[in-house]
C-alpha cells in the first residue's frame, strides 16, 4: 500500500493522527456515558438497543476506565472497517483501485465521525466484518471457516443495533441471486449463528417489558407527516457521499454496467434508501443512523476511473481538514475561551458539567455524600455516575429516552423519604410540589455555570404514581397484545 500511494498514505496518517488528538480532548458526550452506565450494570439486554456496547466497554474496563481509553476502539473499529471495504472491493476489481477506497475512506469526515465510542462502532465494524467474510466464504478456500466468522460478526452487529436486520435481509437476497443452492451450506452455517443471537434478544425482550422493541417501533414514531423528514435524509446522504462523489458517480455512470458487486450494493443501498424513506415521512433520520451502509457507498466508488478517484480523494481530504479546523477551533474557545465566550449560551451548564463532571461531583460529595441524589435526565444522570463512580439515578421525567433507570430503581422505596433531585438547567418549586410536601431550592457555581438542588422533603410515591408513572405506562409499557406475555419489572413492580 505504501508503495502504490506513499503521498496518500502519509495523508492518511496525518489524518489518524489529528484524530487522536480530537479522541483525547473532546470531552465525554451523553450518549457515552449512559453506555459505560450500561456496562457499570452488566446485563443480556438495555432498554434503548440491544447490549453489544455496553458488554464491550465492560471487558474494556478490566484495563482502563478512562473514556479516552473506550474510544480507541471507535479509532481502530475504522481502520477495520476501510480494511474490510478493500477486501470487498478486491473481490470484483484490481488490487490498486480497491487499497485506494479503502484509503478514500480514512481521508473522509464518516472516519472523523467514528471518534466517539457509541454504539454504531461496533454496528458498523461488525456488520462489515460479518459481509466481508460471508462473500469470501463463497469464493475462497476454507468457505466454512470463513461462513463462521461472518456468522459470528453478523451476529455481534445484531446484538449492536437491529439496522443489521436490513443489513441481513439484503445479504440473504444477493445470495439467492448470484449464489442459489451453492451457498446452501454456508448459509445455513451463518443463518445458525445470527439465529442465536436474535434467539437471545428475543428472551431478554420476552422478559424484559419487551423494551427493544416498544422502544424503536412504538415510543419514537411520530404520527405526523413532515417534509422535514425527507429534506433530512437527501442532506445526510448528500453529506456521506458528498456532493463532488454524487457528481463524479454521475460522470462515470457508463461503468456502471452488471456485475456481482453492483448487485450487492444496489441491494443494501435500495432497501436502506426504502426503509429510511418510509421512516423519514414521519420522523428524522439523524446521521449516524446511516454509519452501518456508509462502507456499501464508498463501494460505488469502485466504479470510478483512476482520475476521478484521485479528485475524490483530494476534495475529500480537503473537506476533512475543515472538519478538523472547526473542530480544533470549538476545542480552543472549550478549553481556553471559556466562559468569556460561552457562558450566555444555553448549554453553558451542559458544557461545564460535561468537562468537569468530576469537579461537579467532589462538590456533591462535600454537601451531600450521605443523601440520596436524582436528576430528571438520563445524561445527567450518567454522567454523574461516571464522574462520581456512584449510582446516579433518573426520575422525574416522561422521556422516551434513556430509561434503563425504571429497572434499576424501585419508587417505592423512596415513599415518606427525602430525596435530592440535581440538575444543570433551572430548577422550581413548582416542578415537584405535586409530588412533595415540602420544596427548597439551592444552587452552587462551578466555572460560573449555575447548578440547582432541589430537597423534596417527605416524597409522595401514590402521587408521583400517578403524575409519572401512570403516563409511563402508558405511553411506554402498554404491550401489544399480539405479542406473547412474559415478565415486565415496570408492571409486575406497580400494576400488578
Amino acid at each position: 500500500m505504501t508503495k502504490l500511494y506513499q503521498k496518500e498514505t502519509k495523508i492518511v496518517l496525518a489524518i489518524l493522527f489529528l484524530k487522536l488528538i480530537l479522541i483525547y480532548l473532546i470531552p465525554i458526550t451523553g450518549d457515552e456515558v449512559y453506555f459505560i452506565k450500561w456496562a457499570t450494570n452488566l446485563s443480556s439486554g438495555y432498554y434503548d438497543h440491544p447490549p453489544m456496547v455496553g458488554w464491550l466497554i465492560y471487558l474494556m474496563k478490566f484495563i482502563s476506565s478512562s473514556f479516552v481509553f473506550f474510544r480507541m476502539f471507535g479509532f481502530f473499529a475504522a481502520i477495520v472497517v476501510a480494511y474490510s471495504i478493500y477486501k470487498i472491493a478486491l473481490l470484483y476489481t484490481e488490487k490498486q483501485k480497491a487499497i485506494f477506497v479503502g484509503l478514500i475512506f480514512l481521508a473522509s469526515p464518516i472516519d472523523m465521525l467514528m471518534s466517539l465510542f457509541t454504539n454504531d462502532i461496533p454496528l458498523v465494524m461488525f456488520g462489515t466484518l460479518g459481509t466481508m467474510f460471508l462473500l469470501y466464504s463463497f469464493e475462497k478456500e476454507r468457505g466454512t471457516s470463513y461462513a463462521v466468522l461472518s456468522g459470528i460478526f453478523l451476529a455481534f452487529a445484531f446484538l449492536s443495533k437491529y439496522f443489521t436486520g436490513f443489513l441481513l435481509i439484503s445479504l440473504v437476497m444477493f445470495i439467492a441471486i448470484k449464489y442459489k443452492t451453492k451457498a446452501l451450506k454456508n448459509g445455513l452455517i451463518v443463518a445458525f449463528i445470527v439465529s442465536l443471537a436474535i434467539a437471545q434478544n428475543l428472551y431478554f425482550n420476552y422478559n424484559s417489558c419487551w423494551n427493544n422493541i416498544m422502544f424503536n417501533f412504538f415510543a419514537r414514531t411520530s404520527d405526523k407527516y413532515s417534509i422535514d423528514g425527507i429534506l433530512n435524509l437527501f442532506v445526510n446522504l448528500l453529506y456521506i457521499t458528498t456532493p463532488w462523489g454524487i457528481y463524479f458517480i454521475y460522470k462515470s455512470r457508463q461503468n456502471f454496467k452488471n456485475s456481482d458487486l453492483l448487485t450487492l450494493i444496489y441491494l443494501i443501498l435500495g432497501l436502506m434508501f426504502v426503509v429510511f424513506f418510509m421512516v423519514s415521512l414521519k420522523n428524522l433520520t439523524y446521521l449516524h443512523w446511516y454509519v452501518l451502509f456508509a462502507p456499501y457507498i464508498f463501494l460505488l466508488f469502485v466504479f470510478l476511473d483512476t482520475t476521478l478517484l484521485q479528485k475524490l480523494f483530494r476534495y475529500n481530504v480537503i473537506f476533512t481538514y475543515i472538519h478538523i479546523v472547526i473542530a480544533f477551533a470549538a476545542l480552543f474557545v472549550l478549553y481556553i475561551a471559556t466562559p468569556q465566550i460561552l457562558i450566555k449560551h444555553k448549554n453553558y451548564s451542559d458544557i461545564t458539567l460535561a468537562m468537569h463532571n468530576k469537579d461537579v461531583c467532589k462538590i456533591l460529595q462535600r454537601d451531600y455524600n450521605d443523601k440520596k441524589i436524582f436528576t430528571v435526565g438520563y445524561t445527567t444522570a450518567s454522567m454523574l455516575s461516571y464522574g462520581c463512580n456512584k449510582p446516579v439515578h433518573m426520575i422525574f421525567t416522561n422521556s422516551k429516552f434513556g430509561r434503563l433507570d425504571d429497572k434499576l430503581v424501585d419508587v417505592r422505596e423512596l415513599d415518606k423519604s427525602s430525596i435530592y433531585i440535581f440538575d444543570n438547567r433551572v430548577l422550581k418549586k413548582s416542578d415537584f410540589d405535586n409530588v412533595c410536601k415540602e420544596v427548597d431550592i439551592d444552587t452552587f457555581k462551578l466555572n460560573k455555570a449555575t447548578f440547582y438542588m432541589a430537597t423534596c422533603k417527605d416524597f409522595d410515591y401514590n402521587k408521583y404514581k400517578k403524575y409519572y408513572l401512570d403516563i409511563e405506562k402508558k405511553r411506554f409499557y402498554t404491550i401489544p397484545k399480539w405479542l406473547p406475555k412474559g415478565k415486565c419489572y415496570f408492571l409486575d413492580r406497580y400494576y400488578k
